[in-house]
């Protein structure tokens, strides 16, 4: 039976996360409820705007509080459900630190995706000449990633080297926190 449930229980949380990083980064970029495109991804994830009572919006309302307290929430349902399946125990701190840390790779990891899908539908438009809705709406998703990335690379005309440096970057910084995991994990017991 934990065969089955296993999975299906790491699609939910998974498909969830997703969605939550995505309206995070909605509205991270300034992308509001009443635009066509994001209108689905706001709908679907209206448990932020109730989280929202509670937690406050920083940055003029584009960091949104409630969007990462339920994305850590989510990853403690996932880490705490898979041990119950596993038919294994977990102590509260090792589960908070555990969920802190597999919830800040799991973010940079989806920056990193973010910035991966930038770099495909800016080919897209460049050999298509053509800039379909959602390929743009990518893009302004993606852009607060990259704006700091273009300040500090060189201006090179037609060559952008800012997603390149920027995919490093979280890269890096993933690795460095995945080390940082497996040495403080197992002090944790």
């Amino acid at each position: 039976m934990n065969d089955v449930l296993l999975p299906l229980f790491d699609l939910v949380t998974t498909i969830a996360m997703m969605l939550i990083f995505i309206r995070f980064m909605l509205q991270f970029a300034d992308i509001g409820p009443n635009e066509p495109l994001a209108m689905p991804a706001y709908k679907a994830t209206g448990i932020v705007d109730v989280f929202g009572r509670i937690f406050p919006t920083v940055a003029a309302g584009r960091i949104s509080i409630a969007a990462i307290v339920l994305m850590f929430l989510i990853r403690l349902i996932d880490i705490s459900g898979k041990a119950a399946l596993a038919h294994t125990g977990m102590a509260p701190i090792q589960l908070f630190f555990y969920g802190s840390l597999s919830l800040i790779l799991d973010f940079l990891r989806m920056c990193r995706y973010l910035v991966i899908g930038s770099i495909i539908v800016s080919w897209i438009v460049v050999l298509t000449n053509n800039m379909h809705p959602i390929v743009a709406l990518i893009m302004r998703i993606a852009e607060p990633i990259l704006a700091p990335f273009r300040r500090i690379t060189p201006n090179l005309g037609m060559l952008d080297l800012s997603p390149m440096v920027a995919f490093f970057a979280f890269y890096l910084i993933e690795l460095f926190v995945g080390k940082l995991a497996t040495s403080v994990m197992p002090m944790l017991g």
